[in-house]
């Protein structure tokens, strides 16, 4: 008598499920591969025209080379006045929208209490 290899439906059901999942984890596997390698290939080709955009910039930009170090003093000289005027000019506009506020207060203020003293004038009359 041969030995006979039992496989019963329980086992066999097993194996195809074992193999089943693997099959899935491959396809999944792959696709994953498929997307990373993809957005890897976009990636690099995002760096290629950021490098061709910074050298055509670059290109266009006139060098300061070409400047004498008295023309790039006058440069700075009239930068800097540039920034402490533009300073100048912040610190006057807060002061003027500060005081306007106050005003705008003020006036507020001066009409409430008119209109307190008036209602305060009724009530005594009908009193």
């Amino acid at each position: 008598m041969a030995t006979e290899a039992i496989i019963t439906d329980t086992v066999l059901m097993g194996i195809l499920v074992v193999l089943a999942m693997v099959i899935i984890y491959l396809i999944v596997r792959e696709v994953r591969i498929m997307k990373t390698a993809n957005r890897t290939i976009e990636l690099e080709l995002e760096k290629d025209k950021l490098k061709l955009l910074k050298q055509h910039e670059e290109s266009k930009v006139f060098p300061f080379t070409r400047l004498s170090p008295e023309q790039t003093a006058e440069i700075r000289s009239v930068e800097d006045d540039n920034s402490s005027l533009e300073t100048n000019i912040y610190a006057k506009e807060k002061l003027i929208e500060t005081r306007l506020t106050r005003l705008e207060n003020l006036v507020k203020t001066r009409k409430l209490d008119n209109l307190l003293g008036n209602i305060q004038e009724q009530e005594k009359q009908v009193k």
